[in-house]
């Protein structure tokens, strides 16, 4: 095998052209495909990115809101167990009111008929009187007599 100085020239001018024709047809295509590539990846990178402060922004304004719900549901609930406890005094109230009515209205309806009795008792105590007071003296006993003598006796007794 020979060295020849026009097979090198020829060899390397060949390795040349297919170096340049490979550039220009293969390596430019695949860069730009890559750089294509790259640059759909970082716009999906900031598609994600932004989806993700979204959420984040949505997941905030959700816990901020339920925060407030649950401070609304405590807020009610508070002023109805208050209402419950105003209405529950208030009826403890006119019930005390309504026995101490009931109270008053038998005192005075058992003093009523204590004094109906008495009367009643010193009435029949009076035609006792004069009947026994008729037959030991044998003569007829006035109402005035049986009156004042029952008040003494009543006076005497209580």
């Amino acid at each position: 095998m020979d060295f020849k100085l026009i097979d090198f020239i020829e060899h390397a001018l060949n390795l040349l052209i297919f170096f340049l024709l490979l550039r220009h047809f293969l390596y430019k295509p695949v860069s730009k495909f890559m750089k294509d590539r790259e640059a759909k990846f970082a716009r999906e990178r900031e598609q994600i990115d932004a989806s993700r402060d979204e959420a984040n922004k949505l997941k905030s304004q959700y816990e901020t809101s339920m925060k407030n719900a649950r401070l609304d549901a405590e807020h009610i609930a508070d002023e109805r167990r208050k209402a419950a406890e105003r209405e529950a005094e208030e009826l403890r109230r006119k019930a005390k009111q309504d026995a101490q009515v009931i109270l008053t209205d038998a005192m005075s309806q058992a003093v009523t008929e204590r004094d109906g009795m008495m009367n009643e008792l010193k009435a029949q105590t009076a035609e006792l009187a004069v009947d026994i007071a008729g037959k030991i003296l044998e003569r007829e006993v006035t109402q005035e007599d049986h009156q004042r003598i029952i008040d003494s006796f009543f006076d005497k007794v209580g």
